[in-house]
């Protein structure tokens, strides 16, 4: 068997993870390419020089929301059999062109990975309805007790979950203990026998104008970009929260900027955003209602210790000819085994 060779790209972000994952791999005897160094929030993709120099060889490559792949990537390797993420999200890559070509996708869908997000859009939700930042700073600034409360409970209100994959999931099961009026759950995807426990399934429109904290948990595609712009924030109930932890690009910001600048919308809590690092310049800063946190919330020391276990467990097995421990396009299995059969 030939020395299985693996690109991984940089991330600054995950620089420990990946790095922890090069030297590893490289003392069980892989050949290990390393990505070019990334601009923060400019997304890398290769050059034709760059990609010829770097994929052409290829068994596995390894990127993260920080790269963007192309389909003249995916074709550079006639080795090429997987994309590793060592993340849950994979937007950088096109799952159909993975598809087409028979390429299994692996990605870190572990408990530490999507449960550490659900804890923390369930942290950001109490935050924003008891309105934390503005009590402490009464602290802080000696100001005297409010005449009136303006902290609310979960309890007896309605949440709204678009989209619930895994971390959405997960943010249901945590809700449950706070005994909300109703969950409201808009997603395709599912029926009423494949939805969580305890939700009610809606359509998009009847989820925004009823629930009183909308938290976002689908993916970034052609079909998501911008899918909250002011139309929709205009729907929601004045004194609603919006919270994403899912991916920038979801909202359109300047409408969320627009809206709540306005008076409308009690809080928001963004983990991601189209732009990250979000520029100093930016009026989302000054918006005394919204949570920015950069892309961290759910990054635990938890998380950071499995990561490169996970990452170099999915390329053995890949190399091995078994499936990754999680595979994120499980109906290309068929195909991906055939092209192993067709490259050995």
């Amino acid at each position: 068997m030939m020395t299985p060779k693996i690109y991984i790209a940089q991330d600054p972000v995950l620089e420990e993870v990946l790095d922890t994952a090069t030297d590893r791999l490289r003392a069980e005897g892989w050949e290990v390419v390393r990505g070019p160094q990334i601009t923060p929030g400019v997304p890398l993709r290769l050059t034709g020089e760059q990609r010829q120099a770097l994929l052409s060889d290829v068994d596995i490559i390894v990127a993260s929301s920080r790269s963007r792949l192309s389909e003249a990537d995916l074709d550079a390797s006639p080795r090429l059999r997987a994309l590793v993420f060592p993340t849950i999200g994979v937007d950088a890559v096109d799952l159909e062109a993975c598809a087409a070509r028979g390429l299994i996708v692996a990605n870190g869908a572990t408990p530490e990975n999507f449960l550490a997000m659900s804890e923390a859009t369930v942290m950001l939700m109490l935050v924003l309805l008891y309105r934390l930042h503005e009590s402490e700073r009464l602290l802080r600034e000696n100001a005297g007790r409010p005449q009136q409360m303006y902290a609310r409970m979960v309890r007896g209100r309605t949440i709204g979950l678009i989209g619930s994959g895994r971390i959405g999931a997960g943010v249901i099961e945590r809700l449950l203990a706070f005994e909300p009026a109703q969950i409201l759950v808009h997603d395709p995807f599912l029926t009423p026998d494949t939805a969580p426990t305890g939700v009610r399934l809606v359509e998009r429109d009847a989820l925004l104008t009823t629930c009183d904290v909308v938290s976002l948990h689908v993916p970034l595609n052609a079909q998501t970009r911008g899918m909250i712009g002011e139309a929709e924030l205009r729907m929601m109930k004045p004194d609603a929260v919006l919270i994403n932890t899912s991916r920038g690009g979801l909202i359109d910001e300047d409408a969320l900027v627009r809206v709540m600048t306005a008076g409308h919308l009690a809080g928001a809590g963004l983990d991601v955003t189209e732009t990250e690092p979000l520029p100093a310049d930016h009026p989302l800063r000054g918006l005394d209602r919204v949570i920015l946190t950069p892309h961290i919330l759910g990054h635990t020391i938890d998380l950071y210790t499995v990561m490169p276990d996970v990452l170099v467990e999915n390329a053995t097995r890949i190399m091995k000819g078994g499936l990754p421990t999680y595979v994120r396009n499980p109906d290309v299995v068929e195909r991906w085994r055939q092209k192993l059969n067709d490259l050995n």
